[in-house]
């Protein structure tokens, strides 16, 4: 079982990952390597049960564009902390393609990185870090206000005369009547 943290809630989940042993014949609900999938994606999506699609750093997302509404969901694999190729995923699959579905991050990301994600598009959270669980079920959450790159998945405005930054609505103070 792994801990998904979705819409501020933890839920146990139960998802099997393919290999090249296992392949198509893997019972019940299957995570598959996109280079995996893309192999034999018909017949992935032909068995029993979901099939959901893990990114891995350096893959081309928009190869998984004619499958995206047949997906469960996709997972973006942050491979380290200081590996951003997870962000960028995210958010080619939101902001170019326009999947509306479930994008996952898993791997090794830190609770700084959270709400970053969430910017670019990440909508769950498979938490394979005891003190990333340990924080989030203790409500932390180190938003970060100030950006200096836009998204298109969060409502912002734009800061001061460069065109580049932003700041988030939630940080602009409600005048007092």
């Amino acid at each position: 079982m792994t801990t998904i943290y979705k819409d501020g809630e933890f839920v146990e989940e139960n998802w099997t990952r393919a290999d090249a042993e296992t392949g198509t014949s893997v019972a019940g609900n299957a995570l598959v390597s996109q280079s995996l999938f893309l192999e034999a994606a018909e017949d992935y999506l032909g068995r029993d049960g979901e099939t959901a699609v893990l990114v891995e750093a350096g893959d081309d997302v928009e190869k998984l564009a004619p499958y995206l509404g047949r997906l469960a969901y996709v997972a973006v694999d942050f491979p380290s902390f200081a590996d951003g190729r997870g962000f960028s995923a995210a958010r080619v699959l939101r902001e170019q393609i326009g999947y509306q579905g479930d994008i996952r991050a898993a791997g090794k990301y830190i609770l700084d990185q959270v709400p970053l994600a969430r910017r670019c598009g990440v909508s769950s959270f498979e938490i394979s870090k005891p003190e990333v669980l340990k924080a989030l079920k203790a409500g932390e959450w180190p938003e970060v206000t100030k950006y200096l790159q836009p998204v298109g998945t969060v409502d912002e405005m734009p800061v001061g005369t460069r065109p580049w930054a932003r700041r988030s609505f939630r940080d602009v103070a409600v005048a007092a009547e």
